[in-house]
């Protein structure tokens, strides 16, 4: 399972790419750096997006990924996530409003090809010979994780959360399962903060990481908060354990 960090920084400044995960070359996992971190022609070539949750460092880039690859012969853009969440980009963002609403907006001749599709997911959705589960984590607006499996080994993206309780478990029914993909976004002395927005700090991560059966498993590491990087790059490199991994812009894994 191959694994390409296009954006993973919890926030906007120059050089910080926000949360976009691209999957066996072929889907993404929200897209808050698609567009700004992908040539055109790689851009055209995505046809599904599965979105975490509806905030805006998540599916920002979707606006203009959209704009970017507007032709004829373009794929409908599958947006896919759980209803709710989908309900709230159409309604807040593809509303003819802040965005043009590209759900009506056809690029055939006959009217039948728009150029996104809300695609509500179901669970243990079955996509491109891979196994993709959502369990809903702890952070506003309905947000979710995802369980991605090829048939022989796991991949857990916990997305925006703090501290919760079935993505562990979930995590644990894993057979092989290879890596977790989660988050840290404030230092912590801010845990109020941090709890009250659905994030961890690096004591909640780790205290949540007790949930984990397997304690061997590579945890890497993103969303760190621009305004808050060198205290966080600081608590991280003190008290990171062994197996915690730091993500960066461009990084890839091939997980076999």
């Amino acid at each position: 399972m191959k694994i390409r960090i296009v954006g993973c920084h919890g926030g906007v400044a120059p050089g910080y790419r926000t949360s976009c995960y691209m999957i066996n070359d072929s889907f993404l996992i929200d897209a808050g750096s698609a567009a700004s971190a992908l040539a055109p022609e790689k851009q055209a070539l995505i046809e599904d997006i599965f979105i975490t949750h509806a905030h805006i460092d998540h599916i920002k880039d979707i606006c203009f990924l959209v704009e970017n690859t507007f032709y004829e012969s373009r794929a409908v853009i599958n947006l896919r996530s759980p209803k709710e969440t989908l309900e709230s980009i159409h309604k807040f963002i593809f509303n003819d409003v802040i965005w043009p609403d590209f759900s009506k907006i056809y690029v055939d001749k006959d009217h039948k090809k728009a150029l996104i599709k809300f695609v509500p997911l179901e669970q243990d959705f079955k996509f491109n010979e891979l196994s993709i589960k959502h369990v809903r984590v702890n952070h506003p607006g309905c947000a979710v994780g995802y369980v991605i499996d090829d048939g022989k080994k796991q991949i857990v993206f916990s997305g925006d959360t703090g501290p919760t309780d079935e993505l562990w478990k979930e995590a644990n029914k894993c057979k092989n399962l290879k890596a977790v993909f989660t988050e840290i976004s404030f230092p912590n002395y801010m845990d109020g903060l941090a709890r009250a927005s659905g994030h961890f700090t690096i004591d909640q991560l780790l205290k949540d990481l007790e949930k984990l059966e397997n304690k061997d498993i590579p945890i890497y590491i993103a969303h760190f908060k621009p305004r808050f990087f060198e205290e966080l790059m600081d608590e991280y490199h003190r008290l990171a354990p062994q197996r915690m991994h730091l993500l960066h812009q461009e990084d890839e894994f091939d997980f076999k």
